[in-house]
């Protein structure tokens, strides 16, 4: 068994909303008896949409990594002020590409997860675009998916 089966994780993007998934899921991991995790997706690449339109900054390819490295911790240190104390997090996982796809690729390759992610809310225009990332894990997704709006 890998080290995500039987984990509640949750999606971050940094957005209010996935903060509120994490509140969600850390109420989950307590009640259900499971290890609380965080996924960050590093939205590098996007099919079918420039950077520019699904609201990414462009990145010299020499401050790619850098950049990542540094959206993670953003990401990642929020997630853990707001938990402060009240529940240890288990696994920190930095994924790169789609996000939606690697969200689904994570749960593929870790069977018994429990994704928690949060609905951004875009504009009907870059939903119709770029779709909604969670929309895509709930349609896709091999496992309990929770949606907090």
């Amino acid at each position: 068994m890998n080290s995500s089966a039987k984990q509640v994780v949750v999606a971050l993007d940094g957005s209010e909303n996935s903060l509120r998934a994490l509140k969600v899921g850390s109420d989950l991991a307590k009640a259900m008896g499971r290890d609380l995790a965080l996924l960050y997706v590093y939205p590098n690449a996007i099919k079918g949409a420039s950077a520019a339109m699904a609201g990414l900054p462009q990145i010299a390819a020499d401050k790619l990594e850098e950049h990542k490295s540094s959206s993670a911790s953003e990401v990642f240190d929020a997630a853990t002020a707001q938990l402060g104390k009240s529940h240890p997090v288990a696994h920190k996982h930095l994924l790169v590409g789609d996000p939606a796809e690697e969200i689904i690729g994570f749960m593929e390759e870790n069977p018994g997860t429990h994704i928690v992610i949060g609905r951004r809310g875009l504009s009907k225009i870059k939903a119709l675009v770029i779709g909604s990332v969670s929309d895509k894990v709930t349609r896709h997704a091999p496992g309990l998916v929770t949606v907090v709006s």
